[in-house]
């Protein structure tokens, strides 16, 4: 679903030189909000979408609210800031437009500008593999980037195996970062990394190349067959909390409404830790 809205008009002061700053100009702001999907028949009510009138006075309160010296900037501000303040906005489209003051050359000079919504995103990732796991680790962090921006990477620890079943011990990592994908998007990168990778799950808890599981994803609560968010055990992983404590200390529990490092200070306090180590290996 796609609001449009044309013609937003305001006069501002924008522009570099010195008789665009002394001057108002008329600017033009025509928006496509794209929405993510939801079933608008069954829940035909305002408070499940966007106000349109709301959103025009955002804008014009937008445009008075910072001086530009370039539309660029000017429209990529209004961008992340409709994206920042309507949560049901997945992608907008902006086109500025204003008169060209003096300007014998052009009538009109129009800008547009694209942008959709990042996610912040943590995933644990875990390897028992007889062959250099802190690697393991690495490659698939490597490859994870192409999915994902801005990651920062926790520690890697060296951890005892989980159940009866007799292991390598693990070398555990999280990290946190963005990324535009949804959440059933984003596990299908995850499964195909895994894959690509050598991962075969036959044993529970057995020895396997890699592990990549999601941890949060943004204050998401998410339940499919193959998918919960918050991860449904990590609260009781050590190997997990370490790490993401390293990367997102104050990162909330939806559910439980603690933050990552109350939720290990409290599993610490009731668990022995499987911590081995910390591995000064990932730089």
């Amino acid at each position: 679903m796609k609001i449009i809205i044309n013609g937003i008009k305001s006069k501002v002061i924008v522009g570099c030189y010195e008789y665009e700053k002394q001057n108002e100009q008329e600017i033009v702001v025509d928006l496509i909000c794209e929405l993510y999907p939801f079933n608008w028949l069954e829940n035909d009510s305002l408070e499940n979408t966007v106000d349109y009138d709301n959103l025009v006075d955002f804008i014009k309160n937008i445009l008075h609210s910072k001086q530009y010296n370039l539309l660029e900037g000017l429209s990529q501000f209004i961008a992340s800031e409709v994206l920042s303040h309507y949560s049901l906005v997945k992608t907008v489209q902006i086109w500025l437009s204003k008169v060209a003051l003096c300007g014998a050359k052009a009538e009109l000079i129009r800008i547009f500008h694209q942008e959709q919504r990042k996610h912040k995103v943590a995933l644990a990732l875990g390897s028992n593999s007889s062959n250099l796991p802190q690697q393991q680790l690495v490659t698939a962090i490597e490859m994870l980037a192409n999915y994902m921006d801005d990651i920062a990477v926790g520690g890697f620890y060296k951890t005892s195996p989980i159940g009866e079943v007799l292991t390598n011990d693990f070398m555990n990592t999280a990290i946190v970062g963005t990324t535009k994908l949804n959440p059933d998007k984003l596990l299908s990168k995850i499964k195909k990394i895994e894959k690509l990778m050598g991962k075969e799950e036959l044993i529970i808890n057995g020895p396997r190349v890699i592990d990549i599981d999601i941890i949060f994803f943004d204050n998401l609560v998410y339940f499919n067959n193959f998918l919960q968010i918050p991860h449904r055990e990590m609260h009781n992983r050590d190997f997990v909390l370490f790490p993401l404590a390293d990367v997102a200390t104050s990162w909330v529990h939806p559910r439980f409404n603690k933050t990552v490092l109350e939720l290990k200070n409290v599993l610490l306090s009731q668990h022995a830790s499987n911590i081995i180590e910390r591995i000064n290996y990932y730089k």
